[in-house]
């Protein structure tokens, strides 16, 4: 293997995030604390959006893929919000990652055009989409995964409840 990376790849982005978090320090830095927040995905035309998003209304959430396009450079080792100690970025959702690349799982409310009404919006606005994908609750659930260095609150993870 060699220690110079492949050559370099070229995304296009696929529409855009219009949400209510405008900056980086307002936005939530978990899921759970954007519950019910709204906001919307707007397709660009070479996707072809009205066949394209065909039989995405059917589902409840979606997968977005995105550009955290705010960031710049990476920390090979991050200080996570839950932990008292540094953390290898891959063992953690940081955003300063060597392709800042971000994930989201948010709920579908309805198709209009080329515009996926959405909730649970944790992502900044103007934020660029690289893909959408639909959650499939019987292959995207994993039921006895771990949460490794959260792992100390009976299994949970520390995600759901933040500390006080």
């Amino acid at each position: 293997m060699s220690d110079s990376p492949p050559p370099s790849l070229t995304l296009q982005p696929i529409g855009i995030v219009h949400s209510p978090w405008k900056d980086k320090h307002s936005a939530p830095r978990q899921p759970a604390e954007a519950r019910d927040v709204v906001g919307s995905i707007e397709f660009y035309e070479h996707v072809h959006p009205e066949h394209s998003l065909e039989d995405l209304a059917g589902w409840s959430h979606i997968w977005v893929i995105f550009w955290f396009h705010l960031n710049v450079g990476f920390r090979p080792r991050v200080q996570a919000p839950r932990s008292p100690q540094k953390r290898g970025l891959f063992a953690t959702r940081s955003p300063y990652r060597p392709n800042p690349l971000g994930l989201s799982l948010l709920r579908l409310d309805r198709v209009d055009g080329r515009v996926l009404h959405v909730r649970d919006v944790d992502i900044l606005d103007a934020t660029p989409v690289l893909d959408v994908k639909p959650y499939v609750p019987y292959s995207d659930a994993a039921i006895d995964a771990q949460s490794g260095w959260l792992q100390g609150d009976g299994g949970q993870g520390d995600l759901a409840a933040p500390r006080a």
